[in-house]
């Protein structure tokens, strides 16, 4: 049983994800009328920096504000 709870919140999680990326992807589109990949690139590298603070603190928590900030400071870099 527990294990079809955690199915069903994981399933939930991703399709929120993937409602998030396609609605901010449809509202830039929509004004710009332009598709605009940096938003993936920059979804990307954060995966990237969460999964490797991960790796190294052993801590979700941390590797999530410390992934924040690194992103913001690429995102800041690359204007």
């Amino acid at each position: 049983m527990l294990l079809l709870i955690e199915q069903c919140l994981n399933g939930l999680q991703l399709g929120m994800l993937l409602f998030m990326l396609a609605a901010g992807l449809t509202l830039i589109f929509g004004i710009m009328d332009l598709v605009n990949l940096a938003h993936g690139s920059l979804y990307m590298i954060g995966a990237y920096f969460a999964a490797s603070f991960a790796a190294l603190t052993g801590s979700f928590v941390a590797a999530i504000v410390l992934a924040l900030a690194a992103t913001l400071v690429v995102a800041w870099r690359s204007r």
